[in-house]
């Protein structure tokens, strides 16, 4: 397992974690076609370089620091075999300039400069360079890929390009967002500053509605072709879930993408933070340095990693498999079923109150509003656990107010009554103009989560929060109350079921556990990649222990590899079928285990 945990806090990214091999870090300047230097260092393996020479990554910091937080970073990297590359990002650190956004010329002539620059550094393998980052480093990744900047492959984490959906989410304007741009380690392009202070001090979103829809990537998703690696976490403050995932789909090229419940940081459970430094490790192997080893991290049968909040638990899922995941127009998968809990007057419920009912909302400019709460009047599956599906519900409320502006802010909590403690499940933002009585409908972010038995759900729903939003009330994407004093009210029941959340619920549990589920049957359940060059990763699962034979033969019948014979455990294992010389063409695998005979094509290019 590679050291390669990025624990990021908000806006400072890779802080040291563990010591590595001790590496020469060697510091420069470029300048830029404005003149502008930029602040950067560059570091060697120790090892000599291989025939073709070294692999490299260019590594970029977090919003608001500088080179150096890639120090320890760089540091393993070199340690493990590749040429490591930082900078300073402009308008920050010791780089010169000013910032202005993420997606502008200057940032991203700066960022075809520094790949430009890694690739030619003396022995690097120019075809074997890699970008990686968290947060704004994360941004920086995604839009190597993004801009097709001619990268061997991105790891991007907790970043993704849709700017308008992540920091204007249904017209509520992103706190953290909004609050980056006072930082005083960013030197600011003064006009981009006062048209964000502008639109935060009157409420009046239009022109910054469409700046961020022109600084959005979405149009450039589906011609990404660059192996792209993505790692989101569900509490995130500053990017939307949902966004990544919709990013994530479009990409055209091998992709990748982990979920996990966190802050703005690395995960904070043992197993899913090896899990998440296992993932990056084996993706630079296998994109940087060929290693067949690490085939199945590139695998579309496994493309979706989620963890449970609740439980813990692993879930997998395909790439094109979105009715699970993302898409809810598709067609719901036979495993899942909606429920809908509305808002009564005494609560959540299964079925809506008949007579009409009205929850009285007060919000205090800049000083936020105390929530409504609604809680479950029990456990949605009595005596067992309940379990919310990846796939994105609905918060569908009706409410007024007397202001110009309406806000309905929606936090989804699982409570455990012993305990008196509350994990986050989901959260939904919206703002709109008008004071009448208005019906409006949004998507919640997508969140696996299993509710264990005997605890309730617990909806919180307010009309703003304050200036400073209380971290111990609020979970990721706190967004500002509205500048005029708005929404008095919800709605809920009446001849019309107002005010409701609908979920996706597991009718039989969840696609795959943390450990891979025990086959029913023995076969080949996967291989990597299709069509393959040299070497292909195939994965089979045995329903049972047992002997089992897997081997290759070619178009003519013949067996020309036997990859495992003799005793294997029941469950997931994973074999290696390394090509040589042999000819291109269409092979078959072969599985035999007991009275079961399972086979998979493969085609083999050269």
């Amino acid at each position: 397992m590679r050291p390669y945990g990025l624990y990021l806090l908000l806006f400072i990214v890779f802080l040291p974690l563990l010591s590595a091999e001790a590496q020469v870090q060697r510091d420069t300047t470029l300048q830029m076609s404005d003149d502008v230097q930029l602040d950067a260092f560059y570091m060697y393996p120790a090892a000599p370089a291989p025939q073709n020479g070294y692999p490299a990554v260019l590594l970029v910091h977090g919003f608001g620091g500088n080179k150096n937080n890639n120090g320890t970073l760089a540091r393993q990297l070199a340690a493990e075999g590749y040429v490591a590359t930082s900078y300073s990002v402009r308008g920050q650190g010791s780089s010169g300039g000013q910032f202005d956004f993420f997606t502008s010329d200057r940032i991203l002539e700066d960022l075809r400069s520094m790949i430009t620059f890694t690739k030619a550094l003396p022995d690097v393998h120019a075809d074997r360079v890699a970008v990686m980052g968290a947060s704004q480093g994360g941004l920086h990744a995604w839009n190597a890929a993004a801009y097709g900047m001619d990268v061997r492959a991105v790891v991007s984490v907790i970043a993704n390009g849709r700017a308008r959906e992540n920091w204007l989410e249904e017209n509520a304007l992103n706190w953290t967002f909004a609050a980056a741009t006072l930082s005083p380690s960013v030197r600011f392009d003064p006009s981009i500053l006062d048209s964000i202070t502008r639109a935060r001090e009157t409420g009046d979103y239009a022109y910054l509605r469409s700046y961020l829809e022109s600084a959005s990537t979405r149009s450039l998703e589906q011609s990404v072709t660059t192996p792209t690696a993505i790692f989101v976490s569900y509490y995130d403050g500053f990017f939307d879930q949902n966004a990544a995932l919709r990013q994530f789909s479009n990409i055209a090229g091998p992709k990748r993408i982990m979920l996990y419940p966190a802050g703005h940081s690395q995960p904070s459970v043992r197993a899913q933070r090896d899990e998440f430094d296992d993932t990056i490790a084996r993706w630079l192997a296998y994109w940087l340095k060929d290693d067949a080893s690490s085939a199945s991290v590139a695998s579309p049968d496994s493309a979706v990693v989620f963890y449970d909040a609740g439980s813990g638990e692993r879930l997998v899922f395909a790439a094109d498999d979105t009715g699970q995941w993302l898409d809810a127009n598709s067609v719901l998968p036979e495993n899942m079923q909606p429920v809908r809990l509305y808002f009564t007057d005494d609560g959540l419920r299964t079925e809506a109150q008949t007579t009409p009912g009205r929850k009285t909302i007060s919000y205090v400019n800049l000083l936020g509003s105390q929530p409504q709460i609604f809680r479950s009047h029990g456990p949605l599956t009595p005596g067992a656990s309940a379990r919310i599906a990846a796939r994105p519900g609905y918060f569908e409320v009706r409410g007024g107010g007397t202001g110009s502006q309406i806000q309905f802010n929606l936090l989804l909590f699982d409570v455990d009554t012993v305990a008196n403690t509350r994990i986050p499940i989901t959260r939904a933002h919206v703002q709109l103009p008008g004071t009448a009585d208005t019906t409006v409908r949004v998507e919640l972010n997508s969140a696996p989560h299993t509710i264990a038995p005997g605890h309730l759900i617990e909806a919180q729903v307010d009309a703003g929060m304050a200036l400073l939003p209380s971290q111990d009330n609020n979970f990721g994407n706190y967004v500002l109350g509205p500048v005029d004093n708005s929404t008095t009210h919800l709605v809920c029941g009446g001849d019309a079921p107002w005010s409701h959340i609908t979920l996706y619920m597991y009718t039989d549990g969840p696609v795959h556990a943390s450990a891979p589920p025990i086959a029913q049957n023995s076969r080949i359940t996967s291989h990597w990649p299709q069509p393959a060059r040299s070497s292909v990763s195939i994965e089979y699962s045995l329903a049972q222990a047992e002997a089992c034979r897997l081997s290759v033969y070619d178009s003519r019948g013949r067996e020309v590899a036997v990859l495992h014979t003799g005793q294997r455990s029941a469950g997931t294992h994973h074999a290696n079928f390394r090509a040589g010389d042999l000819p291109a063409g269409l092979y078959l695998a072969v599985l035999r285990a007991g009275d079961v005979t399972d086979r998979r094509k493969i085609l083999l290019m050269k």
